[in-house]
């Protein structure tokens, strides 16, 4: 399935790394911005009989184990944009996540709290999974992809199929990433915004014997591909 993993401008080098490298980073799920993040109640009959503590301990140590990705199914979406690409200055990475990965979850959108039922057997892992991979109903704009993993770095089977720069994006940034997305053979495009909703606007390649401006706090000058050191 394609998923969109949206990125700010100050997040370029963590951009650079997806793009370059073919992975994505997981993160510690308890430094997200929902502070209700993993919280869950539990229920049980009131005659089970059984002790619970063990079970949800299990529960809570397995949960501590996944680190989570966080993407999105679209990218038309202005608060997607305003919150997570530095309001239309940053871009959107889309990539393919695996159909049949048990580590590519749909997030499920709930209330405050994800809900785990203790009658009958529980799975410790399945448990966590199943919180980790739901949110509070608030969030539902985000139509969130996740990605739930051991490890630091999920890695992507394909290369990147699209770079989408957002219209806000500095110029000297938006013309390096088109000049390396022409080269890497990656589709690139800006966004534009109409009556309907977000488009993602074909970017013609950047010309062979274009100048390039070095974009540095010295005084600026022209550098022509024929002066370039080598």
């Amino acid at each position: 399935m394609k998923a969109y993993k949206f990125k700010g401008a100050h997040q370029i080098p963590h951009a650079f790394d997806i793009i370059f490298n073919n992975r994505l980073y997981c993160a510690d799920w308890s430094n997200l911005n929902d502070p209700m993040e993993g919280m869950f109640v539990t229920s049980r009959r009131a005659d089970s009989g059984e002790d619970y503590k063990e079970t949800v301990a299990n529960i809570i140590r397995e949960k501590k184990r996944l680190r989570v990705c966080s993407l999105s199914e679209t990218f038309d979406c202005h608060l997607l944009w305003s919150h997570y690409a530095s309001g239309f200055s940053g871009l959107a990475i889309e990539v393919e996540l695996p159909d049949n990965s048990p580590a590519v979850k749909k997030v499920s959108y709930r209330g405050v709290f994800a809900g785990v039922s203790l009658d009958g057997r529980v799975n410790p892992q399945t448990a966590a999974e199943e919180i980790l991979s739901s949110k509070y109903s608030e969030w539902q704009y985000e139509r969130e992809i996740r990605v739930l993993h051991h490890e630091a770095y999920f890695p992507l089977a394909a290369p990147v199929l699209r770079v989408i720069v957002g219209h806000r994006m500095e110029a000297a940034l938006f013309g390096s990433l088109n000049f390396m997305c022409h080269k890497k053979g990656i589709v690139f495009n800006r966004t534009g915004i109409g009556d309907e909703g977000i488009d993602a606007d074909h970017v013609e390649p950047p010309k062979e014997d274009a100048s390039v401006v070095v974009p540095a706090t010295q005084p600026r000058k022209t550098i022509k591909p024929s002066d370039r050191k080598r």
